[in-house]
């Protein structure tokens, strides 16, 4: 009869420690914080594309001194793009860009101006480094316009001199972009756009000539030399997106 009350007891003893030893796993997996969620992964990059902003190319051709104080010409950029094809993170769009602007100074004691004004079709890869983060490089050819004129200080109706030219442009570029916020109800995000790289274009002889029709000879053409109008830019913009 000992011999059973002391196993009992012992089997007793037993019990009572699992039981513990259960309780105590029980209260410690309850009390330990949960598992972080794990970060959402990066949506698609958006469909639709539309950025406005500032673009400031820096040329260092001595052709544009009769028309700037500095190497910087600044220039309004608009660009709308469509993204054809999307496998994951990478996109690749297309698009059209308008960069518009110029500068202007004195030479030899009369106003001056140069505009240029570049039409380029847009070919651009794109990487969602992050939900709302964005890396993307582009390649632009394109059609530069430019206009050069200087004024006549005679006072001369039409004497002002004058010469334009057309040229092909090829533009390389990277960058990267940030998602703001997003509209509430829509799938339209705002971002903030940066990026920087080479324009080139081919170089021009500027002969400006008046424009005084059949009275050519009452003023001759002033020779400015060749003007390169290529060379490093930055751009900021602001976008709009729809996904």
């Amino acid at each position: 009869m000992t011999r059973r009350r002391a196993a009992a007891a012992c089997l007793g003893l037993l019990v009572g420690l699992l039981e513990t030893g259960a309780r105590a796993q029980l209260i410690e997996i309850a009390a330990a914080p949960a598992p972080p969620a794990p970060a959402p992964a990066p949506g698609p990059a958006p469909v639709w594309t539309v950025a406005m902003g500032l673009r400031t190319m820096y040329v260092k051709s001595a052709g544009l001194d009769p028309f700037s104080t500095d190497d910087a010409l600044s220039q309004f950029s608009l660009a709308g793009t469509y993204a054809f094809m999307r496998r994951g993170r990478l996109a690749l769009a297309a698009g059209l860009e308008l960069d518009v602007g110029g500068t202007g100074s004195a030479a030899r004691g009369a106003a001056s101006s140069l505009s240029l004004t570049t039409i380029s079709a847009v070919l651009e890869g794109r990487y969602q480094a992050a939900s709302r983060f964005q890396l993307f490089a582009r390649l632009s050819p394109g059609l530069l316009h430019g206009a050069a004129s200087i004024s006549d200080p005679s006072g001369l109706p039409g004497a002002g001199l004058g010469e334009s030219f057309d040229t092909f442009s090829l533009e390389a570029a990277a960058g990267g972009a940030f998602a703001l916020t997003a509209i509430p109800g829509t799938r339209v995000r705002i971002w903030l756009l940066a990026d920087g790289g080479y324009s080139w274009a081919a170089a021009q002889h500027l002969l400006l000539a008046p424009g005084l029709g059949a009275d050519q000879n009452k003023a001759g053409a002033l020779d400015l030399g060749t003007l390169a109008p290529r060379g490093g830019f930055f751009r900021l913009a602001a976008a709009l997106s729809y996904d």
